[in-house]
């Protein structure tokens, strides 16, 4: 008990050790705060959609006469969310940079994924501060400072070679100074996890647990790298330079290099493509022969091939059939574009293995689903329930029937699928055993290291 009160008072006298854990739990506590406040932003426009729609509706259902169907089509903005996990207020991933709550309306929907360039996914691709940051990149920086010079100051100060003649080894001491290291930091990691949970009003299921776990053995392979540049024997200048070198290469050069490498080899402008392709096809239409493009829309639209010919220069059948046939020329575009984005997302996985940091932090944003393969099932949700509305119309224009104020109110609303639970974590179970290797090997290195 004496020397492990001696140790916490080792550990806590020096400034810089106390500074680097203030820092450590302030900044966890400004990223969760930072994060929920942009996750309450998201549901609070997700909120206000379905607000405003309805407030529509009233006001329709209110008049005397409803408006002609085509021009209710073109002002309908129905709501759609993308169902964010609680977490996402912990680990952002992309939920904060793409659109979460896009209005569809029966147009051309290759004009209204794309019709802000400011929330254009393929243009950010980047998060903001959030848990996730802190425990990814500024994790591995305490347990370097604190943990890194533990034998060269021992060495440095002429105390190793008395510490090894002790009837307890030094590797002993080594161990216990090392465990408490550990735990503290361990600590407050749980308490900013936890904190956030009670917070947030978070779950405490198995996906935390499965969180916590990969906190754990995040931390285990930061401690056994430290352990092996200790084990060199080099001085504290040369230690924590070996160990500030290593986190750059994980947590910056390589993640930067990944990122690098994928945008050369994925580079597509298919995206952009699309929506100049749809919105020329759309503008071209108007000096076209609009009997021609409703029947071209009738071959790819057989449901609605008993309805009388056109009679105006303008009729909201060709409108809404010239929209639909924008959005068909640029369809091997998008296909290209949502190709390119999944064989993207799968070399990022592979390539992940690479760096620890990297591949921490997309699981982290595949566990709080917030990950690019979830957004790209948000689109997916996007173009069917475009389908339907636009359906749920032609029902009205192409057989001249007057919309009703019951049709109104049995409009089909957005229903937002629920993502997949997570997938047996294999992986954590493959970083457990990884991390254990290493830690192993670190420890007998340490073992074996003789006072010089």
């Amino acid at each position: 008990m004496l020397l492990f009160k001696l140790e916490c008072k080792r550990l806590f006298s020096g400034v810089i050790n106390k500074l680097v854990l203030l820092l450590f739990l302030l900044s966890g506590a400004f990223a969760i705060y930072q994060g929920a406040q942009g996750y309450k932003t998201i549901r609070i426009d997700q909120y206000k959609s379905k607000i405003v729609f309805e407030k529509e509706r009233e006001y329709i259902n209110k008049r005397e006469t409803l408006p002609e169907t085509g021009s209710l089509a073109y002002y309908t903005y129905a709501p759609t969310e993308w169902q964010l996990s609680p977490w996402a207020a912990l680990f952002v991933g992309q939920s904060q940079t793409s659109m979460a709550a896009t209005k569809i309306q029966a147009l051309a929907l290759q004009g209204q994924i794309y019709d802000r360039e400011i929330v254009n996914p393929t243009q950010q691709r980047t998060g903001g501060l959030d848990l996730g940051f802190v425990l990814v990149y500024l994790l591995p920086l305490v347990i370097g400072i604190l943990t890194v010079t533990l034998i060269s100051d021992e060495q440095q100060a002429g105390r190793w070679r008395l510490l090894n003649a002790l009837p307890k080894s030094a590797f002993s001491l080594l161990s216990k100074q090392l465990a408490l290291r550990f735990s503290v930091i361990w600590l407050l990691a749980a308490a900013l996890l936890t904190g956030a949970a009670l917070l947030l009003k978070l779950p405490f299921d198995g996906q935390f647990w499965i969180i916590a776990i990969a906190i754990t053995a995040y931390m285990l392979f930061w401690f056994a790298l430290a352990g092996l540049i200790m084990s060199l024997g080099k001085s504290s200048v040369v230690n924590s330079l070996g160990f500030l070198s290593a986190w750059v290469l994980l947590a910056i050069l390589i993640p930067g290099a990944v990122h690098l490498y994928l945008s050369n080899q994925f580079q597509s402008d298919a995206s952009l493509q699309a929506s100049l392709k749809q919105r020329m096809v759309l503008n071209d239409g108007w000096d076209q022969d609009k009997q021609a493009a409703l029947d071209e829309f009738l071959r790819h639209e057989p449901s609605w091939q008993d309805n009388a010919p056109l009679k105006t220069s303008f009729d909201w059948k060709w409108y809404y059939a010239q929209q639909h046939l924008s959005d068909l020329a640029a369809q091997q575009e998008w296909e290209a574009y949502l190709l390119n984005s999944q064989r993207r997302q799968q070399r990022l996985q592979s390539l992940s293995l690479l760096s620890p940091c990297l591949f921490f932090q997309l699981k982290l944003n595949q566990l709080a689903q917030t990950s690019s393969e979830h957004y790209l099932a948000y689109l997916g949700q996007l173009v069917d329930y475009h389908q339907t509305i636009r359906h749920f119309f032609y029902d009205f224009l192409f057989y001249d029937k007057q919309i009703s104020k019951d049709d109104v109110n049995n409009f089909p609303l957005f229903e937002a699928k629920k993502a997949p639970p997570p997938a047996a974590p294999y992986w954590l179970a493959f970083s457990v055993i990884f991390v254990f290797g290493i830690t192993l090997f670190s420890a007998l290195r340490l073992r074996k290291l003789q006072p010089l």
